[in-house]
């Protein structure tokens, strides 16, 4: 005889068991950045953490935001319109 309702349950215990299992990752990972930043140490993450700022904030990379922003098709226009330029030069 069937069970109405019995997927239910079996999706309800699947996904409380997945919720476990993500609970018990998330608290695994958690561990090992404690231990990676116990390993590391503070002064070593802020002196990364400076870098990666910097680095953001070059021109280079204001540049390469403002690119990624435009057309792509304005992007190309200009560019070969710059090819055109050295090759008459």
């Amino acid at each position: 005889m069937l069970f109405f309702g019995s997927k239910d349950r079996k999706a309800k215990k699947q996904a409380k068991a997945a919720e476990k299992q993500s609970a018990a990752l998330r608290e695994e990972a958690l561990e090992n950045t404690r231990k990676a930043r116990a390993a590391i140490g503070e002064d070593t993450l802020e002196r990364i953490r400076q870098h990666l700022e910097g680095k953001e904030n070059s021109p280079l990379e204001q540049a390469k935001r403002q690119i990624d922003a435009m057309n792509p098709d304005h992007v190309t226009d200009n560019l070969r319109h710059m090819i055109d330029e050295d090759k008459h030069k």
